[in-house]
């Protein structure tokens, strides 16, 4: 198993500026990436992205939302450190990214910049303080988790939940291919999309998303604290629920209420 990271990383990190090679500086794009103590989720939404009022799900979006959808990512994985350079070791990812993920970091109290070592980029990010405190990442299991992969990590007052699409791997890389060449059908490009990253905040036990790849579900209920507690301490046999991930952190039971 993979060792705890450095407490300097545990946190959410909102960035604020990047750069590739020579391209122009992206200062608008809005990133968080979540960091436990080893699982990490990362999810960015341009700023550009169009207004989503009155649609409820993919199939409702008009062709022009859909390829807006198409220009975001997310992923959700296990972070490794060695010395100044950081590997994300994506588990499940929006974009399913076929390349390395890694960089070298370089600390200055609660910002940290990143430097691309295998191609040249340049991120800037800035810990949130309401984010250190109790961190960890909850998976989800049973049936349906077989299927379904998804992911909720924690980090002081803010949490990313993420669930992937229902397309097998193989089946979703052909689509993303065609969706490159412009030949995808409008079926696979909304089953390609159906992946959920939920970054949001938790108040009085209650996870309020706040951003999302799916815009009609910002402001709703991701999750109860309490009801979290009851699935991982009173597990029902044969039901989907959460379970924490070993060494990902630990789940503050305490002053939290456990609903029978």
């Amino acid at each position: 198993m993979n060792q705890p990271i450095a407490q300097r990383y545990v946190g959410v990190w909102r960035r604020s500026k990047l750069r590739r090679g020579t391209s122009p500086w992206d200062l608008t794009t809005r990133v968080y990436w979540l960091q436990t103590p080893r699982w990490h989720a990362d999810i960015r939404v341009p700023a550009n992205r169009p207004d989503f009022s009155g649609v409820r799900s993919i199939r409702e979006c008009s062709d022009a939302q859909l390829a807006a959808l198409l220009e975001q990512e997310a992923f959700c994985g296990v972070t490794t450190v060695e010395g100044e350079v950081c590997r994300w070791l994506r588990q499940i990812d929006y974009r399913l990214r076929d390349t390395d993920d890694f960089g070298r970091m370089v600390f200055a109290g609660n910002d940290v910049e990143e430097i691309g070592i295998a191609t040249d980029y340049y991120e800037l990010w800035h810990r949130l303080p309401d984010s250190v405190g109790p961190s960890f990442a909850l998976t989800r299991i049973g049936d349906d988790a077989e299927r379904r992969k998804a992911y909720l990590c924690v980090a002081g007052e803010y949490f990313v939940y993420m669930r992937d699409r229902a397309l097998p791997t193989s089946p979703a890389v052909r689509i993303r291919s065609k969706i490159a060449l412009g030949s995808a059908q409008r079926d696979e490009i909304e089953a390609f999309l159906d992946f959920e990253a939920s970054f949001g905040r938790i108040v009085n036990g209650r996870g309020i998303v706040e951003l999302s790849t799916l815009p009609w579900r910002e402001g709703a209920l991701a999750f109860e604290t309490g009801r979290l507690a009851a699935e991982i301490n009173v597990p029902l046999a044969g039901e989907s629920r959460w379970r924490l991930i070993e060494g990902s952190g630990d789940f503050p039971l305490v002053g939290i209420d456990v609903e029978a």
